[in-house]
Protein backbone atom coordinates (compact mmCIF):
# COMPACT_ATOMS: atom_id res chain seq x y z
CA UNK A 1 0.00 0.00 0.00
CA UNK A 2 1.69 3.16 -1.10
CA UNK A 3 2.17 6.09 1.34
CA UNK A 4 0.41 9.05 0.31
CA UNK A 5 1.54 12.24 1.91
CA UNK A 6 -1.21 14.81 3.50
CA UNK A 7 -1.65 16.68 0.03
CA UNK A 8 -4.28 19.80 1.06
CA UNK A 9 -1.72 20.56 4.46
CA UNK A 10 0.96 21.24 1.58
CA UNK A 11 -1.30 22.42 -1.16
CA UNK A 12 -2.35 24.88 0.91
CA UNK A 13 0.75 26.95 0.93
CA UNK A 14 1.26 26.26 -2.28
CA UNK A 15 -2.08 27.65 -3.63
CA UNK A 16 -1.33 31.21 -1.28
CA UNK A 17 2.17 31.03 -2.85
CA UNK A 18 0.94 30.25 -6.66
CA UNK A 19 -1.66 32.88 -6.09
CA UNK A 20 0.49 35.53 -5.15
CA UNK A 21 2.74 34.66 -7.64
CA UNK A 22 0.03 34.58 -10.06
CA UNK A 23 -1.26 37.54 -9.10
CA UNK A 24 1.45 39.76 -8.82
CA UNK A 25 0.90 43.51 -9.43
CA UNK A 26 2.17 44.38 -13.25
CA UNK A 27 2.78 47.60 -13.19
CA UNK A 28 1.06 49.36 -15.44
CA UNK A 29 2.33 50.20 -19.32
CA UNK A 30 2.51 53.89 -20.24
CA UNK A 31 3.84 55.51 -23.29
CA UNK A 32 7.04 57.04 -22.96
CA UNK A 33 7.74 61.18 -23.45
CA UNK A 34 9.01 61.74 -26.90
CA UNK A 35 12.18 63.49 -26.85
CA UNK A 36 14.90 64.59 -29.33
CA UNK A 37 16.79 60.96 -28.16
CA UNK A 38 13.24 58.71 -29.44
CA UNK A 39 13.89 61.01 -32.86
CA UNK A 40 17.42 59.69 -33.37
CA UNK A 41 16.13 56.08 -33.11
CA UNK A 42 15.94 55.45 -28.91
CA UNK A 43 13.25 54.93 -26.88
CA UNK A 44 13.11 58.34 -25.12
CA UNK A 45 12.26 56.72 -21.89
CA UNK A 46 13.05 58.49 -18.97
CA UNK A 47 12.83 57.60 -15.38
CA UNK A 48 13.79 54.86 -12.91
CA UNK A 49 13.56 51.15 -12.62
CA UNK A 50 12.69 49.42 -9.44
CA UNK A 51 12.49 46.07 -7.77
CA UNK A 52 9.41 44.50 -5.43
CA UNK A 53 9.13 41.23 -3.91
CA UNK A 54 5.58 40.59 -4.20
CA UNK A 55 5.92 37.43 -1.79
CA UNK A 56 6.82 40.07 1.05
CA UNK A 57 3.15 41.35 0.53
CA UNK A 58 1.09 38.47 1.99
CA UNK A 59 2.92 38.85 5.90
CA UNK A 60 3.66 42.71 5.60
CA UNK A 61 0.48 44.51 3.71
CA UNK A 62 -2.12 44.22 6.37
CA UNK A 63 -5.45 43.85 4.59
CA UNK A 64 -4.05 40.67 2.77
CA UNK A 65 -2.61 39.28 5.83
CA UNK A 66 -5.59 39.56 7.58
CA UNK A 67 -7.79 38.09 4.27
CA UNK A 68 -5.25 34.98 3.92
CA UNK A 69 -5.57 34.41 7.87
CA UNK A 70 -9.58 34.47 7.60
CA UNK A 71 -9.44 31.64 4.60
CA UNK A 72 -7.12 29.45 6.24
CA UNK A 73 -9.05 29.61 9.24
CA UNK A 74 -12.22 28.95 7.49
CA UNK A 75 -10.45 25.58 5.58
CA UNK A 76 -8.98 24.51 9.33
CA UNK A 77 -11.75 22.16 9.87
CA UNK A 78 -11.36 20.60 6.54
CA UNK A 79 -7.60 20.44 6.84
CA UNK A 80 -7.55 18.51 9.89
CA UNK A 81 -10.71 15.94 8.22
CA UNK A 82 -7.84 15.35 5.66
CA UNK A 83 -4.79 15.25 8.48
CA UNK A 84 -7.12 12.62 10.45
CA UNK A 85 -7.84 10.53 6.97
CA UNK A 86 -4.13 10.31 6.54
CA UNK A 87 -3.05 9.19 10.01
CA UNK A 88 -5.41 6.23 9.72
CA UNK A 89 -4.11 5.16 6.76
CA UNK A 90 -0.78 5.34 8.09
CA UNK A 91 -1.80 3.38 11.24
CA UNK A 92 -3.22 0.51 8.42
CA UNK A 93 0.03 0.80 6.34
CA UNK A 94 1.93 -0.03 9.96
CA UNK A 95 -0.26 -2.85 10.78
CA UNK A 96 0.22 -4.21 7.52
CA UNK A 97 3.50 -4.22 7.27
CA UNK A 98 4.37 -5.34 11.04
CA UNK A 99 3.49 -8.58 9.52
CA UNK A 100 2.72 -10.08 13.44
CA UNK A 101 2.24 -14.18 12.59
CA UNK A 102 -0.76 -13.76 15.03
CA UNK A 103 -2.49 -11.85 12.47
CA UNK A 104 -4.38 -13.77 9.74
CA UNK A 105 -4.82 -13.40 6.28
CA UNK A 106 -8.05 -12.19 6.07
CA UNK A 107 -7.16 -9.91 8.64
CA UNK A 108 -4.43 -8.22 7.50
CA UNK A 109 -5.86 -8.48 3.56
CA UNK A 110 -8.83 -6.41 5.14
CA UNK A 111 -6.55 -3.78 6.44
CA UNK A 112 -4.83 -3.23 3.19
CA UNK A 113 -8.68 -2.70 1.50
CA UNK A 114 -9.66 -0.53 4.34
CA UNK A 115 -6.54 1.57 3.68
CA UNK A 116 -7.22 1.80 -0.33
CA UNK A 117 -10.85 2.90 0.25
CA UNK A 118 -9.38 5.29 2.50
CA UNK A 119 -6.90 6.82 0.00
CA UNK A 120 -9.55 7.25 -2.63
CA UNK A 121 -11.42 9.26 -0.09
CA UNK A 122 -8.66 11.44 0.83
CA UNK A 123 -7.53 12.01 -2.51
CA UNK A 124 -11.38 12.53 -3.58
CA UNK A 125 -11.69 15.38 -0.79
CA UNK A 126 -8.28 16.77 -1.16
CA UNK A 127 -9.30 17.96 -4.52
CA UNK A 128 -12.59 18.87 -3.88
CA UNK A 129 -11.44 20.87 -0.74
CA UNK A 130 -8.57 22.32 -3.16
CA UNK A 131 -11.22 23.40 -5.79
CA UNK A 132 -13.08 24.97 -3.15
CA UNK A 133 -9.90 27.19 -1.47
CA UNK A 134 -9.07 28.10 -4.91
CA UNK A 135 -12.52 29.65 -5.71
CA UNK A 136 -12.66 31.42 -2.10
CA UNK A 137 -8.89 32.71 -2.56
CA UNK A 138 -10.18 34.01 -5.78
CA UNK A 139 -13.43 35.74 -4.32
CA UNK A 140 -11.48 36.86 -1.36
CA UNK A 141 -8.04 37.73 -2.41
CA UNK A 142 -8.19 38.82 -6.03
CA UNK A 143 -9.69 42.13 -5.58
CA UNK A 144 -7.03 43.07 -2.70
CA UNK A 145 -4.46 42.18 -5.63
CA UNK A 146 -6.22 44.58 -8.05
CA UNK A 147 -6.27 47.29 -5.80
CA UNK A 148 -2.45 46.21 -5.29
CA UNK A 149 -1.77 46.29 -8.55
CA UNK A 150 -4.13 49.70 -9.10
CA UNK A 151 -1.81 51.26 -6.07
CA UNK A 152 1.37 50.18 -7.63
CA UNK A 153 0.27 52.32 -10.51
CA UNK A 154 -0.16 55.59 -8.88
CA UNK A 155 3.23 54.64 -6.93
CA UNK A 156 5.14 54.23 -9.67
CA UNK A 157 3.90 57.58 -11.09
CA UNK A 158 4.43 59.08 -7.72
CA UNK A 159 8.49 58.19 -7.74
CA UNK A 160 9.38 58.21 -11.44
CA UNK A 161 9.28 54.66 -12.18
CA UNK A 162 9.00 53.45 -15.42
CA UNK A 163 9.52 49.19 -15.17
CA UNK A 164 9.13 47.77 -12.03
CA UNK A 165 10.73 44.24 -12.14
CA UNK A 166 9.27 41.53 -9.44
CA UNK A 167 12.55 40.26 -7.87
CA UNK A 168 11.89 36.60 -7.32
CA UNK A 169 10.79 36.39 -10.71
CA UNK A 170 14.23 37.87 -12.19
CA UNK A 171 16.43 36.37 -9.98
CA UNK A 172 15.01 33.15 -11.19
CA UNK A 173 15.00 33.61 -14.82
CA UNK A 174 18.56 35.11 -14.36
CA UNK A 175 17.10 38.35 -16.27
CA UNK A 176 18.71 40.33 -12.61
CA UNK A 177 22.26 40.05 -12.58
CA UNK A 178 23.26 42.82 -10.30
CA UNK A 179 21.24 45.28 -8.87
CA UNK A 180 21.70 48.50 -6.38
CA UNK A 181 19.92 48.50 -2.75
CA UNK A 182 18.01 51.72 -3.90
CA UNK A 183 16.16 49.93 -6.81
CA UNK A 184 14.40 47.47 -3.71
CA UNK A 185 11.24 49.81 -3.13
CA UNK A 186 9.24 46.46 -1.35
CA UNK A 187 9.37 48.12 2.21
CA UNK A 188 8.56 51.51 0.86
CA UNK A 189 5.86 50.43 -1.09
CA UNK A 190 4.18 48.22 1.74
CA UNK A 191 4.00 51.15 4.10
CA UNK A 192 2.66 53.74 1.91
CA UNK A 193 -0.41 51.01 1.03
CA UNK A 194 -0.54 50.03 4.43
CA UNK A 195 -1.14 53.84 5.06
CA UNK A 196 -3.75 54.63 2.18
CA UNK A 197 -5.54 51.42 3.00
CA UNK A 198 -6.74 50.35 6.18
CA UNK A 199 -7.39 46.35 7.01
CA UNK A 200 -10.21 44.54 7.98
CA UNK A 201 -10.73 43.37 11.19
CA UNK A 202 -9.03 40.54 11.77
CA UNK A 203 -11.30 37.08 12.38
CA UNK A 204 -12.02 36.32 15.88
CA UNK A 205 -9.87 33.50 17.07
Amino acid sequence: MRRRSIPFAFATVVLLSLAAFAQSPQPPTRSAPKTQAASEGGTGAQGKIAIINTVAFRAGIDELRVKLEALNKEFESKNTELQGLQKQIDDLKNKVQAQTPAVQPSVRNGWIEQGTELEKALKRKSEDYQTLFQKRLQEEVGPVWGKINQYLGQYSKQHDIILVLEREVAESSNLLVWMAAVTEITDDFIKEYNKANSAPAAPKK
